[in-house]
């Protein structure tokens, strides 16, 4: 009995350790992109403790799925994100993204994005199609026990089913632009002065995950938007 105890225990182990945390994001065009990193290396200048790193250690973005998926899943992911991709390409190929204001939030500097429409409903589709191969029993955030109700109950739920709490009436799209538990970001962004503009996505990306929510990467895939737009708009 003892003998098939532990073998039951290395499967255990050995599923555990095969999750992966996964950001499913649009990408910005490339003007859009180097004025976040622009941004974001000026606000070192007034925010040195800002560990937030763009175009160096990792890629500005706007997530529409995060969650630890099981790792074995990935080539599922893939096809499924190839599968509904005629749809996304509709709806992302003429989906202005509206970049607005600044957020501070705890330690995080984020840069707003107008929600509407045409994101809301990527990020929809993404989550219904892929939430399935997310790893099971995902631990709750202690920020999330500390939100008043009815918040607090429904972040949960959607934690215990789709593995994040930001997703479908609770996703919230950004930029992140710095973490910093230091300096006062307020102070750093105001001298930054970041403005308002918009743009057209190229591409859905599929990457690896870094500390403070970043996005190192594209590797899992990249799917590209059959658009003309490449002009920015402000």
């Amino acid at each position: 009995m003892s003998h098939k105890l532990i073998i039951l225990f290395v499967i255990c182990l050995i599923a555990i350790v095969s999750s992966v945390e996964l950001d499913i994001h649009i990408n910005l065009d490339p003007t859009t992109n180097e004025i976040a990193i622009d941004y974001n290396n000026l606000l070192h200048k007034y925010a040195p403790n800002d560990q937030v790193f763009l175009g160096t250690k990792s890629i500005p973005h706007i997530t529409l799925y995060l969650t630890d998926f099981v790792q074995e899943q990935i080539p599922s992911i893939q096809n499924e994100i190839s599968q509904i991709f005629p749809l996304l390409n509709e709806a992302g190929k003429d989906c202005l993204v509206q970049m607005t204001t600044i957020d501070i939030s705890a330690q995080y500097g984020m840069w707003l994005v107008q929600n509407n429409q045409c994101l809301q409903y990527l990020s929809d589709l993404v989550v219904n199609n892929t939430f399935q191969y997310i790893t099971p029993n995902q631990s709750i955030p202690d920020w999330v026990y500390s939100l008043p109700e009815p918040l607090r109950d429904e972040k949960i739920a959607m934690i215990k089913k789709y593995g994040s709490p930001n997703v479908f009436d609770q996703f919230q799209p950004h930029v992140t632009l710095a973490w910093d538990e230091i300096d006062n970001l307020t102070i750093a962004f105001n001298q930054v002065n970041v403005q308002p503009t918009s743009f057209y996505s190229p591409s859905i990306g599929i990457g690896n995950t870094g500390p403070y929510g970043t996005v190192l990467d594209n590797y899992y895939g990249t799917f590209n938007f059959n658009n003309n737009n490449n002009k920015k708009r402000i």
